[in-house]
């Protein structure tokens, strides 16, 4: 398992939605159909939250709303998590796609579901 095969399966698989609720069990359910782990609601040590998912390291973060410095700054503490080897942002707002590379040197993509025509 690979970020890179956590993000293909969900930039090619169409994922219903009509708020983060249903897209995290979209994408869950989408992980699971290819094979790779999937674990919701994963609380991080300490004062750092709680991430929509977890596939093996992988912490994927779902946003269908909210402003881009919350988001960042919301992934910027995730990324301080031992537990993260890297991040994914799933979201349907074209400004979160400009969120940095790496935030505490731990590399973060973006699955923009702008793109996938949702």
């Amino acid at each position: 398992m690979t970020t890179e095969s956590v993000c293909q399966a969900l930039s090619t698989t169409p994922l219903t939605y009509s708020d983060e609720d249903s897209l995290q069990a979209s994408i869950e359910e989408t992980l699971t159909a290819a094979g790779l782990p999937a674990e919701r609601e994963v609380r991080l040590p300490g004062k750092l939250g709680r991430i929509d998912l977890m596939s093996g390291p992988i912490g994927i973060e779902v946003k269908i709303g909210g402003a881009w410095s919350t988001v960042v700054r919301q992934l910027f503490r995730y990324a301080e998590a031992d537990q993260i080897s890297e991040l994914v942002l799933v979201t349907n707002r074209a400004s979160h796609n400009y969120v940095p590379a790496v935030m505490n040197g731990k590399p973060v993509h973006v699955v923009s579901l702008i793109e996938g025509g949702l």
